[in-house]
């Protein structure tokens, strides 16, 4: 069990890999492929809580968190190693990386309380942004949060919100003030009460992989307000730099292990043809996605703030992501449609089919790139 940071990265990963590839608690995950959702979900719960008494997801976060404190990019170096030791990483992963950074500085007190049992994995939260009338056009959104006595009561709907179901709170943007950005709030908001009603939403590949939320009144008291009233657009832009480098590294190291395991086990053909140029192209398309969010890792960890050029790790994840995943369809032929032990590749596939909408469009991202990077002129 580790009780304090190795010295480098490297040790920290060598360690890592030994435990992964070698400790008898890891076995049940090495190679692991749910069954269904909920199974794959209560899982991978599992595997968290041991990252998480082991000391190994403690490293790179502050000991107010929970932590063990040390080099930041240690939780890149995370998901790199479970990958490659072929273990699913737990999905909550993806959540924690977008939202305790900003927590650890818009609402400190509220982290000391809460975050170390969101990193192991005994309290989990959703992100309650997106509405039916405002998905990529936060600015736009209608969930009211009004005053109630040393409080306020939240009333709206919220939509795909990823595994809010599975979830015990969600990091909430309302509408507190007047119209546009500048009127929005950012709230924790307890699923548990009265006047909250979190349900499925059932995906192309058969799954739950999101929520709608509906709020009749809902509580919450003054102190779950996260930073200052009005701030709520300032705190959202903070997670996106997040966002935006914590899942596109993520992602690139799926892809690439997922391709890697493919090969080797002799699923998908390696013939010479139109799909292995398809599959060239794919590549070199994830290799420039690790490229750019490496850099983003790099500068996160740095503190270095993060403008709208973080809209390009978004399209390349975009691309790769699109890519990859109709590359390994087409070479894998018919066993795609037919095999069982192929479920988890066409539920994969399926998934990404949502790439170039979640997390904000490919328009609106090309959009931002072009006239806040670029400095293209409005049509």
């Amino acid at each position: 069990m580790l009780d304090r940071p190795p010295d480098s990265l490297a040790d920290y990963q060598q360690m890592l890999r030994q435990f992964l590839c070698n400790d008898p608690q890891t076995a049940p995950f090495r190679g692991y492929r749910a069954p269904d959702f909920l199974s794959g979900a209560a899982h991978m719960k599992t595997i968290q809580a041991l990252l998480f008494d082991e000391g190994w997801a403690r490293v790179g976060w502050p000991t107010e968190a929970g932590g063990l404190g040390g080099d930041p990019r240690s939780r890149a170096v995370l998901f790199e190693t479970l990958w490659e030791a072929d273990i699913q990483i737990p999905e909550a992963y993806t959540t924690i990386e977008i939202l305790v950074p900003m927590m650890l500085v818009y609402a400190p007190a509220l982290a000391v309380e809460l975050l170390p049992g969101v990193l192991r994995g005994d309290d989990s939260w959703a992100q309650a942004f997106s509405e039916p009338e405002a998905g990529s056009d936060m600015a736009s959104l209608r969930t009211k949060m009004e005053p109630d006595g040393d409080g306020w009561r939240l009333t709206g709907q919220k939509t795909w919100s990823t595994y809010a179901h599975l979830c015990k709170r969600a990091i909430l943007l309302a509408r507190s003030g007047e119209e546009g950005h500048r009127g929005l709030s950012m709230v924790l908001l307890d699923f548990d009460q009265p006047g909250v009603d979190v349900r499925p939403i059932r995906a192309q590949d058969g799954a739950d992989h999101f929520s709608e939320i509906f709020l009749d009144g809902a509580h919450i008291d003054g102190d779950r307000v996260i930073g200052e009233l009005g701030q709520g657009w300032e705190i959202a832009m903070y997670m996106l730099q997040w966002e935006r480098g914590a899942w596109g590294w993520l992602q690139q190291g799926r892809f690439h292990t997922r391709l890697e395991h493919l090969l080797a086990d002799g699923t998908i053909a390696r013939e010479p043809g139109a799909g292995t140029a398809e599959l060239g192209r794919s590549y070199a398309a994830t290799t420039a996605l690790r490229l750019q969010t490496r850099d983003t890792v790099d500068r996160l960890a740095g503190e270095e703030p993060l403008g709208p050029e973080v809209s390009i790790d978004k399209l390349l994840l975009i691309e790769a992501e699109v890519g990859i995943w109709n590359a390994m369809r087409h070479l894998s032929g018919t066993r795609f449609d037919m095999a069982p032990e192929l479920d988890w590749l066409r539920e994969d596939y399926m998934y990404s089919r949502a790439a170039p909408i979640y997390g904000g469009s490919v328009e609106i991202q090309r959009s931002l790139v072009a006239q806040r990077v670029l400095g293209m002129p409005r049509r």
